[in-house]
């Protein structure tokens, strides 16, 4: 693996903080603590009469040390809903018949009929009349009435949004031996309200890809209950992959992604993106556990119209999601289409101008959830079994999917799937929030080979660094034991996760200050302050102080979940709410939006100094930065109740205007919600500031300062 190279800071101290009060931490459990600090903010109390105000905020130097350019980024996994029924835009549930036990109805979950038709799910497997080897199920349809008879679908959890004028393109598989007089597809509301229609013409003898555009003549919320409907004349006919998507989706793209949910991640300006997990990558079981060459069809061949393709979403088989509920029958079973694969995945990269960092299975389950399904030690495939071999193998052949050329396998696939041009691929995580033995054996056999492939193949792998687990709490130290053990090489970052309480967080602002330069950077991969209120979010702000004030060791850091589905989810807090047409931040959004829109290329020094006659408590944090265009940015986060005043002085800082961006409200408690999405939300603003000038700051506030030097 690709060896690091870690800037030193030998030159540089850290003054302890005389006013405030810390509780000191016992650190000789922690191996990877040492006792060279990072040296960026010296505090101290002071009765000086120099100054009146709270705070003396003294920029030291305009030149520091460089942080990641990484540092801040997201994690996308598939709970709350957030990718089928959310970021994913196929507006219709169950689409290939291919629901099981975990749905009310099964194969005919999400769907309902007129009474005199004559319909059923069929096994193609059985015969190989499918559509493929991976949807074996498709609809077989019979109306042997005068009449127009109808199948509808009213779509995910809260149904359907329909825009006026809007473009709705519909597509679904269909074939007729018989023949069948008409075949219309319309959008109808429950108080039968017609929105949009189209026919189809005749149907082929064999399975045939049909596409038509529904023009909406007037909007409609969920509550109106839009379902889509396949009309059918007389006459017998099999149906497959029957689906609808909005024309206006992110970027434009087919098969594409929800507007509104993909434009707010864009507003985040993320460096990097991790996906698909978080527990997904594990599954309960390895049966369940994520597998990103089916979600791209594994690879197979499949014609459309008389044209062979690959990675088509019609050969993607459906696979169960560990966040449902496996042992019931549920109205919102939760599985995964794979609609939105690895392939979309890192098209979604490129449009957000972000890093992939995707995740693969270790060949074990989850250690959690698993053991709960199967007993402890979860599923595990012994490490010298053919299928072990295989999990290692899949995570080469991602490799080779993103970097090879047409004479790849996996690249040729990719190529042939519309990406000519290799996708970036510098960290793959092997898999998530494991620890011990079970672990460590199988994640040191993917290192092994890593390193084999990278001799044989450095054009496609001797940049890869692989990201080891570290376990689910924020005390573990499982990775950083087995690499003061055996080295720098074991890993290029290690994966910490926790969820924690506010005083959690703002007890923990020096963290990273103490971790050894010399090992292995950190990947923040998991974090949230257990709310969405303004409580949390100004805990988490101010522990992102210290993430960007220790940006040389933190390399990636990313909250999660990212997204929650109002209508149903199993995790909270999440950092974006919605539902069906309705999109709304948290403030701790607007915490992450403030700090990865400003970030800085290197961390200055600066002395801050509490006013004690003032102040009794550590209330106030901060990190100064500077940018490539040389403009200072000042972080600031103030959690008290009570507004304060801070002296800033900036040596021969010639007069300027400054540009503050501030989030704050009157309650801790207070939180965005549905019916008040703004209720705290940045609000901008300038000053005038000068070598020395004062800055007001409100109770309760995370403030920007963004002071140009030019």
């Amino acid at each position: 693996m690709k060896k690091r190279t870690l800037l030193s800071f030998l030159a540089l101290t850290l003054t302890v903080p005389l006013l405030f009060a810390c509780k000191k931490t016992d650190h000789t459990s922690n191996p990877l603590i040492t006792e060279v600090p990072t040296p960026t903010v010296t505090m101290q109390a002071t009765q000086s009469k120099e100054f009146i105000t709270d705070y003396l905020l003294t920029i030291d130097s305009m030149t520091g040390y460089d942080i990641s350019e990484l540092l801040y980024g997201l994690f996308l996994e598939d709970i709350n809903y957030a990718v089928d029924g959310g970021l994913y835009t196929e507006m219709v549930k169950n689409r290939s018949f291919e629901y099981g036990s975990m749905a009310k109805g099964e194969n005919l979950h999400g769907w309902s009929a007129d009474q005199d038709l004559e319909y059923r799910v069929t096994d193609g497997s059985l015969d190989h009349s499918y559509l493929n080897q991976n949807n074996t199920h498709y609809l077989s349809i019979r109306n042997t009435t005068e009449s127009e008879l109808s199948i509808k679908n009213s779509g995910f959890l809260d149904g359907m949004t329909i825009e006026e004028g809007a473009n709705y393109e519909f597509s679904g598989y269909f074939r007729s031996k018989e023949g069948i007089s008409s075949l219309q597809i319309l959008l109808i509301d429950e108080s039968g309200n017609l929105y949009a229609s189209a026919s189809i013409p005749e149907i082929t003898k064999e399975f045939r890809k049909y596409e038509v555009t529904l023009t909406a003549l007037a909007s409609a919320p969920s509550s109106f209950g839009v379902s889509l409907y396949v009309v059918f004349g007389k006459g017998q006919m099999d149906a497959d992959m029957l689906s609808l998507f909005p024309q206006d989706t992110y970027k434009g793209r087919k098969n594409g992604l929800r507007k509104d949910l993909s434009l707010a991640l864009e507003e985040l300006s993320p460096a990097f993106l991790r996906f698909p997990g978080g527990c997904v990558v594990e599954g309960e079981t390895l049966e369940n556990s994520y597998n990103w060459k089916n979600s791209i069809g594994n690879g197979i061949p499949f014609e459309i119209n008389g044209s062979v393709t690959y990675g088509d979403v019609a050969t993607r088989p459906l696979s169960e999601n560990l966040w449902g509920d496996q042992n019931s029958s549920s109205n919102h079973p939760y599985y995964m289409t794979y609609g939105l694969g690895f392939y979309e995945y890192f098209l979604l990269c490129e449009d957000l101008g972000s890093e992939p960092v995707p995740i693969v299975n270790a060949g074990l389950s989850c250690l959690i959830q698993g053991a709960r399904k199967v007993g402890t030690p979860a599923d595990a495939l012994p490490i010298d079994s053919e299928e072990f071999y295989q999990y290692i193998q899949d995570a080469l052949d991602l490799v080779e999917f993103c970097k090879g050329d047409e004479t790849t396998t996996w690249g040729a696939i990719r190529i042939a799937m519309g990406h000519k041009e290799p996708f970036p691929l510098n960290y793959i995580g092997i898999g998530n929030e494991q620890w011990g033995t079970i672990y460590f054996e199988r994640y040191e056999q993917f290192v092994k080979a890593f390193e084999k492939a990278a001799l044989e193949k450095p054009e496609l792998y001797k940049d890869i660094q692989l990201i080891v687990a570290n376990g689910p709490v924020a005390s573990d130290t499982y990775a950083w034991k087995k690499i003061k053990l055996y080295g720098t090489e074991y890993a290029g970052l290690v994966d910490e996760h926790y969820y924690m309480a506010p005083s959690w967080f703002l007890s923990n602002t020096k963290r990273y200050d103490s971790y050894d330069r010399n090992s292995v950077p950190v990947f923040l991969g998991e974090y949230a302050a257990k709310s969405n209120n303004l409580e949390a979010a100004l805990a988490e702000a101010a522990f992102m102080t210290g993430i960007e004030r220790n940006g040389d060791i933190v390399k990636l850091a990313s909250y999660a979940p990212l997204f929650g589905n109002s209508i149903s989810y199993q995790w909270t807090p999440d950092l974006i709410w919605f539902k069906s047409g309705v999109v709304w931040k948290s403030v701790n959004y607007y915490v992450q939006q403030l700090f990865s829109t400003n970030v800085a290329k290197q961390v200055i020094p600066s002395t801050l100094t509490g006013n004690q006659s003032k102040l009794t408590n550590e209330s106030f944090y901060q990190v100064c930065g500077i940018d490539e265009n040389q403009d200072i940015i000042l972080k600031l986060v103030n959690t008290s109740d009570k507004s304060i005043d801070i002296t800033i002085r900036i040596p021969e800082l010639k007069e300027t205007k400054a540009f503050v961006t501030t989030l704050s409200s009157e309650s801790l408690t207070d939180m965005n919600t549905v019916v008040n999405p703004k209720l705290i939300a940045p609000v901008d603003a300038s000053i005038i500031a000068s070598e020395e000038f004062i800055y007001q700051m409100p109770k309760y506030c995370v403030a920007i300062l963004r002071i140009p030097t030019k």
